[in-house]
C-alpha cells in the first residue's frame, strides 16, 4: 500500500468532513472496485484477464438489503465458463482465412418457475423467457462424514456434498439476433487471421468469452435442490444454482494469454 501523506488539522466539521473522506476513499482503495471503471471501448485487456469475480460480487449483493440501487449504472464484465457444456466450437475455415467462433445458446434457457411463461405462444415467444450463461461454480462439504442408519438396522458413512453454480441471467437474449428455430443460433464471430494464429489460439486453448452486463432488480435469486444419500450413492448432495439478474450488453471473445480483444458482438 502506497505510503498516507500527512492531512492538516482541521475543526469542527471541516474535520469531520476530511475523515469521512478519507474513510471513504479507504473503502474504495481496499474493495478493489473494477466493475465502475470498465471501459468498453479498449481493444485489449491484461493478459490472463478473468473478468470480474462472481463469487465475490454475488455474495456482496445477495448480502445487502435493500441493494443499493446505484448498482444499476455499472458495467460488470464476467468470464463466462466455456468448459461448462459443448456451447463453444471455434473452426479456422481456410477458404475465408477466418477463426469461426460460437457459443451456442438454444439450450441455455433458465428452467426456474420465475422464468417460466405458462401462457407463451411458442409461435411468438419463448417459454422460458431467461436466460443463462454459466459464470463458474465452487464445490464444499459442511461437516464431516456421518454414520447414518438409513433403514432399521442398517446404517452407511454418508458423506455431504455442496455445489453452488452461478449464472448471469438476462431477459433481452434476441437483442442480439432475431428469434428463430435454429439449434445453431447463438452468439459468433469471424475474425480474420492467419493459420499459424489461428492454430496457436485454438491448440492453446486460450479464447475467452466476455459478458458485459448492468444488473437490474431483483438483483439475484437462487434455487436450492437437495438429493438425499442412498447405499448405491451415499452422499447427500445441495445443488445451489445462483443467479445476477440483468441485461447483456455486450459479448466478447478475447485471448487471454496476450489480452488481446477478438471479436465485439453487440446488439443490433
Amino acid at each position: 500500500m502506497p505510503p498516507i501523506a500527512m492531512m492538516p488539522v482541521f475543526e469542527g466539521g471541516k474535520m469531520q468532513r476530511t475523515l469521512k473522506f478519507l474513510a471513504a476513499a479507504m473503502l474504495l482503495f481496499l474493495s478493489g472496485h473494477a466493475a465502475a471503471s470498465f471501459d468498453s471501448s479498449v481493444q485489449a485487456l491484461p493478459a490472463s484477464y478473468a473478468g470480474d469475480d462472481i463469487k465475490k460480487w454475488y455474495g456482496e449483493i445477495s448480502a445487502s438489503a435493500p441493494v443499493d440501487a446505484s448498482i444499476k449504472e455499472e458495467v460488470f464484465a464476467f468470464a463466462v465458463d466455456l468448459d461448462a457444456g459443448p456451447n463453444f466450437s471455434q473452426e479456422y475455415n481456410t477458404a475465408s482465412g477466418r477463426l469461426e467462433l460460437r457459443y451456442n445458446m438454444v439450450f441455455n434457457q433458465i428452467a426456474e418457475g420465475w422464468s417460466w411463461d405458462e401462457l407463451a405462444n411458442p409461435d411468438q415467444r419463448d417459454y422460458y423467457h431467461s436466460k443463462f450463461l454459466p459464470l463458474g461454480f465452487e464445490t464444499a462439504s459442511r461437516h464431516a462424514p456421518e454414520v447414518v442408519e438409513l433403514y432399521p438396522g442398517k446404517t452407511v458413512e454418508v458423506k455431504n456434498q455442496w455445489r453452488y453454480e452461478y449464472f448471469l441471467a438476462f431477459d433481452n437474449l434476441y437483442d442480439f439476433y432475431e428469434r428463430k428455430v435454429d439449434d445453431d443460433a447463438g452468439f459468433d464471430a469471424g475474425i480474420v487471421m492467419k493459420a499459424e494464429e489461428a492454430k496457436k489460439l485454438t491448440e492453446g486453448k486460450t479464447v475467452r468469452m466476455l459478458a458485459l452486463c448492468r444488473l437490474k432488480p431483483p438483483y439475484h435469486t437462487e434455487s436450492n435442490t437437495f438429493w438425499k444419500a442412498t447405499f448405491a450413492e451415499p452422499v447427500d448432495y445441495t445443488l445451489r444454482k445462483r443467479y445476477l439478474m440483468g441485461d447483456l450488453l455486450e459479448v466478447w471473445f478475447y485471448d487471454s494469454a496476450s489480452g488481446k480483444v477478438l471479436a465485439k458482438v453487440r446488439q443490433r
